[in-house]
């Protein structure tokens, strides 16, 4: 995957619906991951009500800055207010610790894969 394009995809059925960021996630590109995800959480099939999880893997992702960062804690806060759980995969321990330091496994289920 040409990580220069933003491409979010969606997999999973049932309780728990995955979204695969296959990119870093900066400010040259967080406007467009996040259009994605957002026209993803609203579409009408991935709206149901059955849903109780979202997993973001951005396993891909070798490099967040602070936009993405702010990104993520929007992402945080979207599902909150639906009641669902945010498990957010990362493959970077670098990362992990960001996420720690702006308490963002506070809100989500953080796994280092």
């Amino acid at each position: 995957m040409n990580a220069s394009i933003p491409q979010v995809t969606v997999a999973g059925s049932g309780e728990e619906i995955t979204l695969v960021v296959g990119c870093n996630i900066l400010s040259t590109n967080v406007q467009t991951v996040r259009q994605q995800v957002l026209d993803i959480l609203n579409d009408a099939e991935v709206s149901n009500p059955d849903w109780k999880q979202l997993h973001l893997d951005i396993t891909a992702a070798q490099m967040i800055d602070s936009t993405g960062l702010n990104f993520l804690v929007a992402v945080a806060r979207h599902v909150k207010k639906r009641s669902i759980e945010l498990k957010i995969s990362v493959s970077s321990a670098n990362i992990a610790k960001s996420f720690s330091f702006i308490r963002l496994d506070r809100q989500a289920q953080v796994v280092l894969v």
